[in-house]
């Protein structure tokens, strides 16, 4: 993939993340998660259903960095916990593409300032 095409995908990602919309469809089936606390999820069932994503309320896109089928981006997620405080989280995600899909995705954020505002 291109660059650009590359940030048209992560684009589609993160309005359809945002908006409730589909986000699913631009995920490979083999898709891995992986980072600060994630544990080494693989497949797509179980990265659609990991808990960060149904806490997503909206986000931001703070910065793309992409080179040809790589990218880092920043967001700016606001969050909603399960005990329904609201709350932002910067995290840097480094994705990885293949064959039109995002193949990986490792995050990275403040983990203490995450735990403490689930609670």
């Amino acid at each position: 993939m291109t660059k650009s095409e590359t940030k048209e995908l992560l684009k589609k990602y993160y309005v359809g993340l945002s908006s409730g919309g589909d986000w699913h469809s631009m995920l490979s089936e083999e898709i891995s998660l992986t980072g600060t606390i994630a544990k080494g999820t693989k497949g797509k069932e179980l990265f659609v259903n990991n808990n960060f994503f149904k806490m997503v309320k909206g986000l931001m896109v703070k910065e793309m960095i992409v080179e040809n089928e790589n990218a880092c981006c920043l967001i700016s997620y606001d969050l909603m916990s399960p005990y329904g405080k609201r709350f932002s989280s910067d995290v840097a995600e480094i994705w990885k593409v293949k064959e039109g899909k995002l193949e990986s995705l490792a995050i990275y954020f403040d983990t203490a300032a995450f735990r403490a505002s689930m609670t």
